[in-house]
C-alpha cells in the first residue's frame, strides 16, 4: 500500500501536481500513523494477556496452597476440641469420686499428648507480594489476601507461640508432677505412658486444678483457627469466580 502511494506520488511530482501530491502524502502518513496505533494496540493486547495470565496462575498456587491449608486446619480444629473436651471431662471427674480410674486416665492421657503448631503456607503469598499486589485485578480478593496472611494469621502465630505454647509448657511440667510417666515400647517406637499410682491425687489439689487451668487458652486458640478457615473457605471461593 505505501509503495502505492510512492508511485503515485512520483507520478504526480512529474506531473507539477503539486495540490494532489500534498493530499496523498497527507494519506501516506495517516496510514502510517494508523499502522503504528495497530501495532501499539496489539502490543498492549499482548502484555495484558501476559499480565493476565500470570495473575491466573498465582491465583491457582495460592488456591491449592489454601486447600492444603483447610485440610490441616480440619483435622486439628476437631484435635483441639478434642483436648478441651477431656480438660472439661477431667474439672467434672474431680468434683464427683464416682467415676472411674479408667475414665480419669482416658482424658488425662488425651492432654497429656496434645500439642498444635501452626504451619500455614505463606509462600504464594509473599510471591505475589514480592512481584507486586496490583499484579491481582480483583481488589476485594486482593484485601481478602492481605488481611488473612498480614492479620489473622500473623495474630493466630503471635498467639499460638507467646501464649498457648507457654501453656503447654505448664501442663506439661504439672503432669510430670503430679503423675509417673514412663517410656514403653508401642508399636515399633517408644512412646509415654501414664501411671496413676493414686487416683485420690485429683481431689482438692491445688497442681491438679493449676493442670486444669492451663486448658484456657485452647478455646480462644480454636475460635481463631475457625475464623482464619471461614475466612480461607470465602477467599477460595471467590478465587474459583475469578479464575472462571
Amino acid at each position: 500500500m505505501i509503495k502505492f502511494f510512492r508511485k503515485i506520488r512520483q507520478n504526480l511530482l512529474i506531473k507539477n501536481q503539486t495540490g494532489k501530491y500534498f493530499k496523498y502524502a497527507i494519506g501516506e502518513i495517516i496510514l502510517v500513523v494508523i499502522g503504528i496505533l495497530i501495532a501499539l494496540q496489539i502490543n498492549n493486547w499482548n502484555e495484558q494477556q501476559k499480565i493476565r495470565a500470570y495473575e491466573i496462575t498465582m491465583l491457582k498456587e495460592v488456591s491449592a496452597a489454601l486447600q492444603t491449608d483447610l485440610e490441616f486446619l480440619d483435622r486439628n480444629i476437631p484435635y483441639l476440641e478434642n483436648a478441651l473436651n477431656s480438660f472439661c471431662k477431667l474439672a467434672i471427674i474431680k468434683n464427683d469420686i464416682t467415676n472411674s480410674k479408667d475414665s480419669l486416665l482416658f482424658h488425662l492421657e488425651i492432654i497429656h499428648e496434645y500439642g498444635f503448631l501452626l504451619n500455614l503456607n505463606k509462600s504464594r503469598y509473599e510471591a505475589i507480594k514480592s512481584g507486586g499486589m496490583d499484579k491481582i485485578s480483583n481488589l476485594y480478593i486482593r484485601n481478602q489476601l492481605s488481611e488473612l496472611y498480614e492479620e489473622k494469621i500473623q495474630f493466630a502465630q503471635t498467639w499460638i507461640n507467646e501464649i498457648f505454647r507457654a501453656e503447654l509448657f505448664n501442663k506439661m511440667e504439672l503432669i510430670s508432677k503430679l503423675f509417673y510417666v514412663k517410656a514403653v515400647s508401642r508399636n515399633g517406637r517408644v512412646a509415654n505412658e501414664m501411671i496413676i499410682e493414686n487416683p485420690n491425687i485429683i481431689y482438692n489439689n491445688k497442681d491438679f486444678d493449676k493442670l486444669l487451668m492451663t486448658s484456657w487458652p485452647l478455646s480462644q486458640t480454636i475460635l481463631r483457627l475457625k475464623s482464619i478457615r471461614d475466612e480461607m473457605l470465602d477467599l477460595k471461593k471467590n478465587i474459583t469466580q475469578e479464575i472462571k
